[in-house]
């Protein structure tokens, strides 16, 4: 077979476009209301560049377990690996530079010792997970959360700030209303039940719709909950409760499009594609800012 790579391929093989999901990282910074410290926001975007190159370590290596069963997928045998625009040789190449790329980046840029314990923590249950651990229902969805839920306290560990309790628990229900949404976009896909994931025996449309509605709920409760407790007054002022206005818009939007209109298939892309969405974020960032400016007045 002969391979020619381009760098279409490269970074298509990286996932770049995935790199989105590493913002968690920044949301400590967002939340602490310390976004004017130039020193802050030089540090918490090290924290997520070195994300960025795990989580492409992390989708390489998945992608050369997955090789045999990706090439007889009607649509992953697209994919760089399997189409063979790049070679598994190649592939393992990209990935060896990538991983000494991030170590040699953990330790040139001295990042605190807390923030390396969460990036190999992160490492090490995705590698659990692409080789065993995604086959087992239920299981594979806390570990994919689990991922959004370490990149948030990896960039609360980089700026060495207090995380208010209550963000990583809301952190964790909408990281899984993310992962639950794309398998249930992904049992929907019945044309042909050969090639869905094994875990997906384990679940149906209602199970899964049950739990996207138990995660909107809980959600929403517990952000409201954040927005009055004394870590959210103290550092953006009484206001912040309006805050959870759009997130209540949000997650009744979101939960629209993935059970009815069946729009779950790429939650990350729906998240900052569809209007009601984006609205929504734009308006809960202006609020968030807008009342923290007035507690400080």
């Amino acid at each position: 077979m002969k391979y020619t790579s381009t760098m279409k391929d490269f970074f298509e093989l990286i996932r770049w476009n995935h790199w989105s999901k590493n913002a968690f990282v920044l949301a400590p910074l967002f939340f602490s209301g310390d976004y004017y410290d130039i020193s802050n926001v030089a540090q918490v975007l090290k924290a997520f560049f070195i994300f960025c190159l795990v989580s492409s370590c992390v989708y390489i290596f998945n992608d050369l377990l997955d090789y045999e069963a990706d090439s007889a997928h009607s649509k992953k045998k697209f994919r760089p690996l399997p189409s063979g625009r790049i070679s598994k040789p190649m592939a393992v190449l990209i990935l060896s530079i990538m991983f000494i790329s991030a170590c040699l980046f953990l330790y040139a840029l001295r990042m605190p010792i807390n923030f390396i314990y969460a990036v190999l923590l992160y490492a090490l249950i995705n590698l659990v997970y692409s080789m065993r651990l995604k086959h087992i229902p239920v299981l594979e969805l806390l570990l994919v959360s689990s991922g959004f839920v370490l990149r948030l306290v990896g960039g609360s560990e980089a700026l060495s700030i207090d995380l208010s309790p209550w963000i990583i628990v809301a952190t964790a229900s909408l990281s899984l209303l993310i992962t639950v949404a794309k398998r249930r976009s992904d049992l929907a896909q019945k044309s042909d039940p050969e090639e869905q994931r094994a875990s997906l025996i384990g679940y149906n449309v209602e199970f899964l719709n049950s739990l996207l509605s138990i995660l909107v709920s809980v959600t929403i409760v517990v952000y409201v909950i954040f927005s009055i407790s004394d870590y959210a007054t103290e550092r953006h002022g009484q206001f912040i409760i309006f805050s959870s206005i759009p997130v209540l818009i949000g997650m009744f939007r979101f939960l629209q499009l993935a059970i009815v209109f069946e729009r779950g298939d790429f939650p990350t892309e729906l998240i900052t594609r569809d209007k009601g969405m984006v609205a929504s974020i734009l308006l809960f960032v202006c609020i968030f800012i807008l009342t923290t400016f007035v507690g400080d007045i």
